[in-house]
């Protein structure tokens, strides 16, 4: 081994520097400090160092990201275990351990620590790259045992100020702003870790990987004098949960069971990167509102709602519950745009498919930790249950809602296929149930006399009808329709076409009719019982809403005068957000204790988990009601966090113990209602509803391996992607592949034009309707021939063809109503106009 020339490590931080000051990217860096015991690396920019302090056991002792100092001053990281009360750690290992060093590599071995009856021998072996650093620890264990934890490694870190939290690899996050006890712990099965500081504009990337066959958790405590610590722990099986299915511990870090370990090797590498934040999670420019804000909203507030892995909701791991009934949780990935959120909840749709649908096709409603929400008799081993206020039956169309938006974000076709029978027989489950064949679907009681609830709502005893279930089955039921199409099951498509279509005919009748319409008070009530009684008769924005945002109401002189009225009443109480309904309920038709007197919880209080539907509802009538309420939101978050399950509807201040993720969901509506970005199997749909003060916006966008920019000004939307950009003026789709550029006239699943270029081009759409077709192309790089082809136009018809202005030339659509022409383009840019002869 060649010997290594000792140095300063005042000096070598002070080369790293002068590298970085003119420009240079400095290479990777090792320095072995033999006497002090110490090893020294970096990435090539000096942005990441690790110090290992070799001199009487193995740790690292200093970890410094983007200059900021994580560990040190007896922090540490380190690897070991804790068995029998008793802490075995790297940090005391038995003996000197052998280093070897060459090149850009480190090996540390015969790291050996523990007692007779259970030790741990390890090697490290540590790499310096340009952009980051790798480390893999091989175990060995040389006995068996029951490890009460297990750390590889445990990060110690100075102060739960040194890191806003994590971002994980479920999906969700390990916000430190919600471990506020000492002890305080948040344990989930995540392996990959980015931990975050927003002020000093860091991250620590800590990406996994492991022995296939092995599993990962980690738990995230508030540890002695404020220190923040994430033990990370590699398994030969999935690791359990010690405290029933708990993921959070108000005051113990032992959130996981003991592990049994067997003699065995075990290994596992990690990639640990230095990120810049806003570069990591750089959302783009929001003119007129606080980008920033938007951000850590997405990143703490939206993805609170992942309990762990498979248990998506809008609770959070702190209370510890999943929520099925919630039809927008797919809608969450679409504005948190994240992959490992995205394939999470795709696992989690997975996962309740097996263990919260019964064989009768009954979603089970909820998952919580323990079986105290439970209906007696109901709470099953994995953590589903009945609840215990009702039969919540608006689980079974939401639960094919998700899937249906779920789909719309992944685009996976096989994966979709998978829950066909499944959504089937959960649609079919409440078809059964329209016992009168007048086309509403009914739930169990007959009654609010019965004291159960049935709904969202789940205090209020809606009962009987509901227009809440019959809203979220007739978006279902829509939703269901295209897609059974697109399986190829045109028979189960036209029944639930029918279907739809008779519910949406009684739901609009008038009260006196049988349907949910009150014409003297002009909005919908909340349900009707049996013996023709209605309740629910006080403008409820829930039920509202899910009439009016799902095309149930398309009538516009209903649609403006209930929005009217609630924009009336929202000014005259000077309202952020919309409450659950305006005027008070019926006598004893909900809990008595938490609902009475007006306005208090579910009657009455503002829950800001409809505040997406409520944009929605809002954006084709005037889009500044929609962007107030949205800024508000925001504005509220800078106040107090939006850590709360409510506000109160007098003082406006946050209530309730449970914290709800869905508080952000007025930033969902930004991005799907304002922003207009609607993700669908096939293509990038957008339809912007702006207002003057977010011209000028460009939001950067994420989507199956795609990265877009999107820009929003008053003539219209632009996105580039790969080697193309494209501009409409009015709604469209897009799909760049390869070389390939698809441009979608509205809403439409079948493209209209596709052009072939190799070179970088970009598309502007002038005009495309019926019989009319205008757009312009421009190469950036010289001439060179585009390939076309326009879909949807009439079959063997004869059109013109116009380039450039040029005296047209008579063209035919084939059988399929195709065309397909080359052209050529170059930077000073090519008119094209095709027209019907």
């Amino acid at each position: 081994m060649k010997p290594f020339r000792k140095i300063h490590l005042a000096l070598f931080s002070q080369l790293i520097l002068f590298g970085f000051a003119f420009g240079q990217n400095a290479q990777a860096g090792i320095v072995y400090d033999k006497t002090a015991g110490q090893i020294t690396l970096s990435d090539g920019a000096g942005n990441l160092r690790i110090r290992i302090d070799c001199a009487t056991g193995c740790w690292i002792d200093s970890l410094a990201v983007r200059g900021n100092e994580a560990v040190g001053a007896g922090d540490s990281v380190y690897t070991g275990y804790r068995m029998g009360g008793r802490l075995f750690t790297s940090r005391h290992a038995a003996g000197a351990p052998a280093i070897r060093i060459r090149n850009n590599r480190v090996s540390i071995g015969g790291i050996r620590y523990g007692d007779p009856g259970f030790t741990v021998e390890e090697e490290w072996t540590f790499e310096t790259h340009p952009d980051d650093i790798r480390w893999r620890i091989d175990r060995r264990y040389l006995n068996g045992g029951t490890l009460d934890e297990n750390y590889f490694p445990c990060w110690s870190f100075h102060s739960m100020q040194t890191w806003d939290g994590a971002l994980l690899d479920t999906g969700g996050v390990a916000w430190c702003r919600f471990l506020d006890a000492p002890d305080a712990t948040y344990g989930a099965h995540a392996g990959g870790l980015t931990f975050w500081n927003k002020a000093q504009n860091a991250c620590l990337r800590v990406t996994p990987t492991h022995n296939a066959g092995s599993f990962m958790a980690a738990a995230f405590s508030r540890g002695e004098n404020n220190a923040f610590i994430a033990a990370q722990t590699v398994a030969p099986h999935e690791i359990e949960m010690k405290h029933e299915l708990r993921r959070f511990l108000e005051k113990s870090r032992d959130v996981f069971a003991p592990i049994k370990i067997e003699e065995s090797e075990i290994s596992v590498a990690y990639k640990l990167e230095s990120l810049a934040y806003d570069q990591a999670y750089n959302r783009g420019a929001f003119a007129g509102l606080n980008e920033a804000s938007v951000n850590e909203i997405l990143n703490t507030i939206a993805r609170y709602a992942v309990v762990d892995k498979n248990l998506y909701g809008s609770n959070g791991w702190r209370t510890g519950w999943a929520v099925l009934q919630e039809p927008w949780l797919a809608l969450f990935g679409l504005a948190i745009d994240s992959p490992d959120f995205i394939a999470g909840y795709s696992r989690a749709l997975e996962y309740e498919k097996e263990h919260a649908v019964l064989p009768d096709g009954r979603v089970l409603p909820r998952w919580h930790h323990d079986s105290s929400d439970a209906m007696p008799g109901t709470y099953r081993p994995d953590g589903f249950y009945e609840c215990q206020w009702g039969y919540m039956l608006d689980s079974q169309p939401a639960f094919a809602i998700d899937v249906a938006e779920q789909f719309d974000m992944t685009g996976d076709l096989e994966w979709l296929r998978k829950f066909k029978s499944t959504c089937e027989k959960a649609l079919d489950y409440m078809i059964r149930r329209d016992t009168d064949g007048n086309g509403l679907f009914e739930v169990i009681q007959n009654s609010h006399t019965e004291e159960k609830g049935t709904d969202w709502l789940d205090v209020i005893w809606a009962s009987y009808e509901p227009a809440s279930v019959n809203a979220l089955m007739y978006h279902a039921l829509a939703r269901w329709t295209d897609l059974e199409e697109l399986l190829g099951d045109g028979a189960r498509a036209e029944q639930f076409k029918r279907l739809a279509a008779r519910l949406k005919t009684t739901f609009n009748k008038e009260i006196a009719e049988g349907g949910f319409w009150n014409p003297d008070k002009k909005w919908y009530v909340h349900w009707r019982e049996k013996d023709g009684s209605v309740y629910g008769d006080n403008l409820g924005s829930v039920i509202n809403f899910l009439a009016i945002g799902y095309g149930i109401c398309d009538q516009l002189d209903r649609r403006e005068a209930v929005l009217n009225k609630m924009e009336e009443r929202m000014q005259k109480e000077n309202l952020f957000i919309w409450p659950a309904c305006f005027f008070p309920y019926e006598e004893n038709v909900g809990h008595p204790a938490v609902n009475y007197p007006f306005p208090n919880y579910e009657n009455g209080d503002l829950f800001l988990g409809w505040a997406e539907l409520g944009t929605r509802c809002y954006v084709e009538r005037d889009p500044a009601i929609a962007v107030k309420y949205i800024r508000k939101v925001i504005d509220r978050y800078e106040r107090d966090g939006l850590a709360h399950q409510r506000y109160t509807r007098g003082a406006q201040t946050g209530a309730g113990d449970d914290i709800l993720a869905n508080n952000a969901m007025a930033i969902v509506g930004l991005y799907r209602n304002i922003y207009g970005i609607r993700p669908q199997y096939n293509r990038l749909y957008l339809e912007p509803h702006l207002v003057p003060e977010l011209y000028g916006t460009r939001v950067k966008y994420g989507l199956r391996n795609q990265i877009y920019t999107i820009g929003l000004a008053k003539e219209g939307c632009s996105v580039a992607a790969g080697h193309f950009s494209l501009s409409c003026g009015k709604p469209f789709g897009v799909r760049p592949e390869g070389d390939r550029l698809f441009f979608f006239d509205g809403n439409n699943a079948r493209h209209s034009l596709k052009i072939t270029c190799r070179k970088t081009c970009s598309v502007d759409i002038v005009d495309w309707k019926d019989g009319l077709m205008s757009w312009r192309e421009t190469a950036t790089s010289g001439k060179t021939n585009i390939a076309h082809e326009l879909q949807g136009l009439a079959a063997a018809a004869r059109y013109s063809l116009r380039i450039n202005g040029a005296t047209g030339r008579s063209v035919l659509s084939d059988a399929g109503g195709v065309i397909r022409f080359d052209g050529s383009v170059d930077e000073k840019g090519s008119g094209f106009q095709l027209t019907c002869e």
